[in-house]
């Protein structure tokens, strides 16, 4: 089991201005056929830019951590399609990642292994890693998807709160419980209602959000020019999961075998007004968070 954890969340903007016709060249010619066929499967071009971006973005982070060329990335699928490294790659690099992306930004959560389990070796799937970002929306129908997807004590919480921090609470929650089923790599076949969030013992605190500053003669680090806003933060957050099959769907009699979730740690921050994020890490002690926003144009430069 891995002793400590230390995880970088990188934001990065997916404004197709940003991503000149050189730059798109230059990630192109870092995918392999079947990624550059994903993305000529969208139809709308800001779409297809806006994939060739992610997809950028992704390699050039991850070559930041390791000696790795951006298009020597090898990419493997859990069952129900969770990307992760090669086991090769993972061996050599000890790297989890997780990806998400909504409206404007994209988030990239990277975390290495400090230590390897009792056989001296690394398993990728020793380590359970998940990110969300979410943008707040005025116009979803929160209360009609709360008895479909949140779990009884989710629900109760919830609406016990005066009615202008519902919705705020509700993409709080979507983004953790995203961020979770992502960490689990078991997509919808977890049931939402298996497991709840308990905001009562959460701990608030500032992240400083660094930039990633362009190399020159005299710089080669990170700058902290945007620490003047940090983000906010809410660690230790309540987990409990029933112990049943992840495929049962909650019942009331099943609510009542819900136990804290043991190493795990779950965060959750608001990047501004619209988007929050969410982490969750499991079969871990302890876990650290760094963030950093991500100019392409300056990504591509370092690598």
């Amino acid at each position: 089991m891995s002793e400590s954890t230390a995880i970088k969340l990188y934001f990065c903007p997916l404004n197709i201005a940003d991503l000149d016709s050189e730059s798109a060249a230059l990630i192109s010619t870092w995918l392999p056929q079947s990624e550059i066929d994903k993305v000529n499967r969208y139809i709308k071009p800001e779409a297809k830019e806006q994939a060739l971006m992610v997809r950028g973005y992704l390699r050039a982070l991850l070559s930041l951590h390791s000696a790795i060329h951006p298009s020597e990335w090898c990419f493997e699928y859990g069952e129900k399609g969770k990307p992760r490294l090669s086991q090769a790659q993972f061996l050599h690099t000890g790297i989890h990642f997780n990806i998400s992306h909504s409206g404007d930004w994209l988030v990239v959560g990277i975390c290495k292994q400090l230590s390897s389990n009792r056989r001296g070796e690394q398993d990728s799937n020793s380590l359970e890693f998940g990110v969300d970002i979410e943008r707040c929306r005025d116009s979803t129908n929160i209360h009609a998807i709360l008895s479909h997807y949140f779990s009884e004590p989710e629900k109760e919480a919830l609406l016990a709160l005066p009615i202008e921090l519902q919705r705020e609470r509700f993409f709080d929650l979507w983004a953790l419980k995203e961020s979770y089923i992502k960490a689990k790599g078991l997509g919808l076949a977890l049931s939402l209602k298996s497991f709840a969030f308990d905001f009562s013992t959460l701990i608030e605190s500032e992240l400083e959000l660094d930039v990633i500053q362009s190399v020159t003669p005299s710089a080669h680090s990170i700058t902290s020019e945007l620490s003047t806003s940090p983000i906010r933060l809410k660690q230790n957050i309540g987990l409990s999961t029933l112990q049943e099959s992840s495929e049962q769907v909650a019942s009331e009699q099943l609510l009542a075998q819900m136990k804290d979730a043991m190493n795990w740690h779950c965060s959750l921050g608001h990047l501004d007004d619209n988007y929050r994020f969410a982490i969750s890490v499991g079969q871990c002690q302890q876990a650290s968070i760094k963030a950093m926003k991500v100019d392409l144009k300056i990504l591509l430069e370092r690598v």
